[in-house]
């Protein structure tokens, strides 16, 4: 990985070691800042205890417990602000499986299909994070900006 800054922070969950080992190569290649998490509760825990993350990047199948639909849930309850992928080459969702914006890849996904679909997920998030920042900011340009005093001749 070059030493540019980074593009965004991908929380990478995927049970198959050497499928998590790939992906996550796939996406510091393309100069993102990767977080694997080998299972739903290990992301859980990441998620709390970090300050930010873009973008979850999540399988579907993963061990007993936490599914990566129901991951996507409370990810999408808890933390609006990240954006959600959810992968995998065996299952496709149905109905409300994905929550609202939350977008589905199947995999095998070709590198370059993964990458700018990261890339676009990480603006968004930059993006309304931005957005929810200026609405956050007081407005100092009303309340610095006295009338004029009028001049007397």
């Amino acid at each position: 990985m070059s030493h540019q800054q980074s593009l965004g922070v991908v929380l990478l969950v995927e049970d198959e070691p050497l499928v998590r080992l790939v992906v996550a190569d796939i996406l510091m290649e393309a100069n993102f800042h990767v977080i694997e998490a080998s299972g739903a509760e290990e992301a859980l825990k990441v998620l709390r205890a970090m300050v930010r993350v873009d973008v979850m990047l999540s399988d579907v199948e993963m061990p007993p417990g936490i599914n990566g639909y129901e991951l996507a849930r409370q990810v999408h309850e808890s933390w609006p602000g990240t954006e959600i992928l959810i992968t995998s080459g065996r299952e496709w969702p149905r109905g409300d499986d994905l929550p609202p914006g939350a977008a589905f890849l199947a995999k095998p996904c070709p590198n370059a299909t993964l990458v700018s679909h990261v890339q676009a997920a990480v603006r968004r998030a930059q993006a309304a994070r931005n957005m929810t920042a200026q609405q956050d900011r007081p407005d100092t340009a009303s309340s610095e900006t006295a009338a004029p005093i009028p001049k007397t001749a």
